[in-house]
C-alpha cells in the first residue's frame, strides 16, 4: 500500500484529466469506485469531509496526535526522518505520530494553496531568527508557516528549533553546533557576535513553558546544553534518552581473511568521503595486508572511485597527494568499489558480510556505528566527540586516538566543535597517529582468535548498552502532566499523514549519476536536474515553491529514465553516443515514455492506487471497529494492572519505609560502632605507651639489680678477704694467747 493519498483529490466536482484509450476508461472507474469509497468514509458522524478523507491521527480521536516536520526540505542538512529515532519513534504506543506531506503529495489536494502569508508566526520562537538573511536563504518560511499551522497536539524536532514554541514541543539534539544553523556549522569557526546575538532567541525557545523535554542520546552533550544556555529552567528540561537499537547477527564468519567496508555519508555528499575517512580507511588496508595480503575494503559511495581519479571539493588536495595515489594504487586489486544507489536490505547484506567497518571520522555518527554492531561488525572509529559513550575501547570496538585539542576543541559558548580545517592541514601528522594506533591493536585484525573474543565482547556490551526496554511514554506522559499537549491545535486539518517506517528509509537527498555538466539529484520522490549554482536543490522540491506556485528553475522527473532520455535531447554537452545510447533504452520501454507526459505516469499510477483504496474501504472499516475494542479491551486490562501497579506501589513504599528505618538503625549502630572503634584505638595506644613505659622500667631495675649484684659479690669478695684477714689475726692472737699463757706459767712457776 503506498504510504499517503489524498483522497479529496477526485471528490465531487474534480475531474481527471482525459487520457486516451484504456487510461480514460480507468479513470473512470476509479473515480466511481473512489466516490463510493469516500461515502463511506464519511459516514462517521461529527468529523468534517476533509479529515475523513485523510490518515490524520486527529481524525479518530484517542491518542494525541504528535508532528514530526522531518520531511521538509529545511530539514534535508539534519538527514530528515534520521534512522537513530525509528526505534523511538516505534516503540511509543500512546501518541501518534503523523507528519506534513511531501511536495509531490501537497500538490494533490486542491486545498494546498489556502494562504500561507500569515506572519504572526514569524514573530515567535525560531520565527525571529529570519530576521537574519542566512536563516531566509537557508530555509523556507512558508514550510515554516505552513508546519506550524498543521494540526497536531505537539511537535517533535531534532537537530534545529524549528517552531514557533507556540504550542507544546519536544527537542532532541546529538551536540549543539548544528543547532544554530546556519549562523554556524559544525566543522567551522563559529562568528562570537552572531552567536550571541542569537542566543537569547534559543534561550528563549527553550525556556518556554511549551517546551515539554529536551532530550540527548548522550550524557556530555546535556552537560555542554546546560553549559551552553545556563538557565535551571531549561537545565530542569533536560533528559537523558538511551539509544535503543537490535542486532541482527550474532554468529560470527568463520572465513580467517579479514574483510572492512567503507560507507559514505547516506546522502553520498562528495565531501563526506574525506571527513569521514575514507583515505584512512585505505591506509588501514595498507597496514593489515602486510600481514594479512588477501585483506579486503569493500568501499561503498557513489561518487568514490571517480573522486579519487578525478578529485574536487573538500579534501582535494588529499585525494592529489602523491602518497595517497601511490596506496591507491598499491592497493587497487583488494577494493571493491561499490557504486550506485543501495537498497537499506543491500547495505545491511554488505554490512554483514564484513568484520570490520571502518569510520576514522572527525564527527560522530551514531546511527552508522549502530548499523554496523547490529549487523556483527566491528567498529573501528576515531576519538571524535561524544564516541567513548558508544564505544569501549577493546570491549565493543576499536577507538583510535588521533584528534587532538587542535581539531575538536571547546568553544567560548561551552559546546565542544571540530574545525575541519585543521584535519586537512594536520591530515599527514593524522596519517602518522593512525598508523601508530593501528599497529597496537594489529593482533585484532590479523589473529582470527583476538577478533573472535572481541565479537564475543561486542555482543555482551551491545545487549547491555542498546538492547534495554525502550520507555514508551517519554513523550506521553509529559504532554500528560502538561494538559495542554493533549488538545489538538492548527488550524489546518486534513493535511497530515501517519508516519511510516518506510519514511525512515526516504534518504532526503541524493546525488545520482551526472548527465554531461547536469547534475541529477533524487529528493525524496521526485528526481531533479539542475546545473551546478542554479539554486539550492531541496529548496526546489520543499513545500515552499507548491505554497507559492513558484515556476521551477529546474525539471522534475518521475524517473531517473525520463530525466536522462529528455536531457539528451535537449542538451548539446552530451555526447551523440550517449543520446543514441539513451534515445535505444528508451525505445525498448514498451509504454513509450518519451510519449507520455509526467502527468499522464502520476495519474496512472494514482488510478492504480486509489482503485485499490477502494477496494480495502471495508477492510478499514473493520480495522477500525476491532481498533475501537483493542483499545477499549486494552483500557481495561490496563486501567486494572495500574490498579494492581498502586497497590504494588504502596508496598514498595512501604517496605521503602521499612528499609529506611532499618538503614537509619543500621547507620547508627555503625556510627556507635566507630566511637567504640575509635575507643579501643585510643586504648590500645595507651597501653602500648604504657607497656614501653614499663619495659623501660624493667629495663631499668634489671640494670640496678645487676649492678647491686655485682655490688654484693664485690663486698662478699672482700668479706671474704677480711674473713680470712681476720682468721689470720685471730690466729695470731690465739698464738701470742698461747705464748702470754706459757710466758705467765713461766712467771709463776719461778716465783
Amino acid at each position: 500500500m503506498p504510504r499517503c493519498r489524498f483522497l479529496n483529490v477526485y471528490r465531487a466536482g474534480a475531474k481527471l484529466s482525459k487520457t486516451e484509450g484504456q487510461n480514460a476508461t480507468r479513470g473512470q472507474q476509479a473515480r466511481l469506485r473512489v466516490r463510493r469509497a469516500v461515502s463511506k468514509s464519511l459516514a462517521r458522524v461529527g468529523i468534517s469531509k476533509p479529515v475523513a478523507q485523510s490518515r490524520n491521527a486527529s481524525a479518530t480521536g484517542g491518542l494525541p496526535t504528535v508532528l514530526l516536520p522531518w520531511n521538509l526540505g529545511s530539514y534535508e542538512p539534519m538527514n530528515n526522518f534520521h534512522p537513530l529515532f525509528r526505534k523511538w519513534v516505534e516503540t511509543q504506543t500512546s501518541v501518534r505520530f503523523v507528519r506534513p506531506p511531501w511536495a509531490k503529495e501537497l500538490r494533490q489536494s486542491p486545498r494546498y494553496r489556502e494562504d500561507s502569508s500569515n506572519t504572526q508566526y514569524l514573530e515567535h520562537g525560531f520565527g525571529r531568527v529570519f530576521e537574519l538573511e542566512k536563516a531566509r536563504e537557508f530555509f523556507s518560511i512558508q514550510e515554516f508557516i505552513f508546519s506550524s499551522r498543521l494540526s497536531a497536539a505537539a511537535e517533535f524536532h531534532h537537530t534545529i528549533p524549528f517552531t514557533t514554541a507556540k504550542r507544546p514541543f519536544f527537542f532532541h539534539c546529538e551536540s549543539i553546533p548544528p543547532v544554530f544553523m546556519p549562523m554556524g556549522f559544525q566543522g567551522q569557526e563559529f562568528d562570537s557576535e552572531l552567536i550571541s546575538n542569537i542566543l537569547p532567541i534559543y534561550r528563549e525557545i527553550f525556556e518556554s513553558d511549551h517546551c515539554l523535554g529536551i532530550f540527548s542520546h548522550l550524557k556530555s552533550t546535556i552537560a555542554e546544553f546546560a553549559a551552553t544556555f545556563q538557565l535551571d529552567k531549561i537545565r530542569r528540561k533536560l533528559r537523558y534518552l538511551p539509544l535503543a537499537a537490535d542486532m541482527y547477527i550474532r554468529k560470527a564468519r568463520s572465513d580467517e581473511t579479514p574483510i572492512f567496508i567503507f560507507n559514505n555519508s547516506a546522502h553520498q555528499d562528495p565531501n563526506s568521503l574525506v571527513l569521514r575517512g575514507g583515505v584512512f580507511a585505505i591506509q588501514i588496508l595498507d597496514i593489515v595486508r602486510r600481514e594479512r595480503p588477501g585483506a579486503k575494503l569493500l568501499f561503498v559511495g557513489s561518487h568514490a572511485q571517480r573522486l579519487f581519479s578525478e578529485p574536487w571539493g573538500l579534501g582535494e588536495s588529499i585525494l592529489k597527494h602523491e602518497s595517497v595515489r601511490e596506496i591507491l594504487y598499491r592497493n587497487r586489486d583488494n577494493i571493491i568499489w561499490i557504486s550506485g544507489w543501495l537498497s537499506e536490505h543491500t547495505l545491511d547484506r554488505l554490512l554483514a558480510s564484513a568484520h570490520f567497518f571502518l569510520l576514522p571520522s572527525i564527527d560522530l555518527h551514531t546511527s552508522s556505528v549502530l548499523r554496523a554492531m547490529g549487523q556483527g561488525c566491528i567498529p573501528i572509529v576515531s576519538n571524535a566527540y561524544g564516541i567513548s559513550e558508544l564505544i569501549s575501547q577493546r570491549r565493543n570496538g576499536i577507538i583510535l586516538n588521533i584528534l587532538n585539542s587542535s581539531v575538536s576543541k571547546m568553544t567560548e559558548f561551552g559546546f565542544t566543535n571540530t574545525d575541519h580545517d585543521a584535519f586537512i592541514s594536520q591530515f599527514n601528522e593524522l596519517r602518522d597517529r593512525l598508523s601508530r594506533e593501528i599497529r597496537q591493536h594489529l593482533d585484532i585484525f590479523v589473529e582470527p582468535r583476538s577478533w573472535f573474543q572481541l565479537f564475543q565482547t561486542m555482543n555482551e556490551e551491545f545487549d547491555r548498552r542498546f538492547r534495554r526496554p525502550v520507555d514508551t511514554k517519554f513523550l506521553a506522559k509529559p504532554l500528560q502532566e502538561d494538559r495542554r499537549g493533549v488538545d489538538t491545535s492548527g488550524d489546518l486539518r486534513g493535511f497530515t499523514l501517519d508516519v511510516s517506517r518506510d519514511d525512515f528509509k526516504r534518504v532526503g537527498r541524493q546525488e545520482l549519476p551526472r548527465i554531461g555538466n547536469v547534475r541529477v539529484i533524487r529528493y525524496g520522490p521526485n528526481i531533479l536536474s539542475f546545473n551546478d549554482g542554479e539554486v539550492a536543490d531541496r529548496r526546489v522540491s520543499s513545500l515552499e515553491w507548491s505554497l507559492n506556485s513558484k515556476s521551477k528553475l529546474v525539471h522534475c522527473w518521475s524517473s531517473f529514465s525520463q530525466a536522462a532520455a529528455a536531457l539528451a535531447n535537449q542538451r548539446a554537452d552530451i555526447p551523440h553516443h550517449t543520446r543514441t545510447l539513451l534515445s535505444r533504452h528508451l525505445e525498448a520501454d514498451s509504454m513509450n515514455k518519451a510519449d507520455i507526459t509526467i502527468k499522464e505516469v502520476v495519474e496512472t499510477q494514482e488510478s492504480w492506487f486509489f482503485t485499490l483504496e477502494a477496494s480495502m474501504g471495508e477492510l478499514r472499516s473493520q480495522l477500525r471497529r476491532i481498533e475501537s475494542s483493542l483499545v477499549e479491551t486494552i483500557g481495561q486490562r490496563l486501567s486494572s494492572l495500574e490498579r494492581t501497579m498502586d497497590e504494588r506501589t504502596q508496598r514498595l513504599l512501604l517496605l521503602e519505609t521499612v528499609l529506611r528505618d532499618w538503614s537509619s538503625r543500621l547507620l547508627s549502630l555503625e556510627s556507635m560502632a566507630e566511637g567504640r572503634s575509635n575507643d579501643l584505638h585510643d586504648l590500645r595506644n595507651v597501653v602500648q605507651h604504657e607497656s614501653a613505659a614499663r619495659i623501660q622500667h624493667i629495663d631499668q631495675v634489671n640494670n640496678t639489680l645487676e649492678d647491686v649484684r655485682k655490688t654484693g659479690e664485690s663486698m662478699l669478695y672482700s668479706i671474704a678477704i677480711l674473713g680470712r684477714g681476720l682468721e689470720d689475726i685471730h690466729e695470731q692472737l690465739f698464738e701470742k694467747r698461747l705464748l702470754l699463757l706459757e710466758a705467765s706459767s713461766r712467771l709463776a712457776k719461778g716465783i
